[in-house]
């Protein structure tokens, strides 16, 4: 009983383990500009997490002055730069998405 307790366990436990790549999904990079503070980071990062699968978003200084950049996966595998605009909903009259693109792997 123990040993099939076991082995019914390890069976739950693989996909936590990343069995599929595949469940990832599809890696996105956007440049966004107007966050100045971590408020607006919140509110961004908040904002983008209402897209289809997307459950953590990271921020980093954007190549160009006074841009962020920010890359998430998602599980559309084709989001726009609209769809991130109107994800930010009234806070677009804020930030402004300059770019989104899928991420080269």
């Amino acid at each position: 009983m123990k040993r099939l307790l076991s082995v019914l366990l390890a069976v739950a436990a693989l996909p936590l383990f990343g069995a599929d790549p595949a469940a990832k999904g599809t890696e996105y990079t956007a440049t966004v500009s107007g966050m100045v503070c971590a408020s607006c980071k919140a509110h961004v990062t908040e904002a983008l997490k209402k897209l289809p699968g997307v459950t953590a978003v990271e921020v980093t200084k954007g190549a160009e002055a006074n841009t962020q950049k920010v890359t998430f996966a998602a599980q559309a595998d084709n989001l726009t730069k609209q769809d991130a605009v109107n994800a930010l909903g009234e806070s677009a009259s804020r930030y402004q998405v300059l770019s989104l693109e899928k991420t080269a792997k």
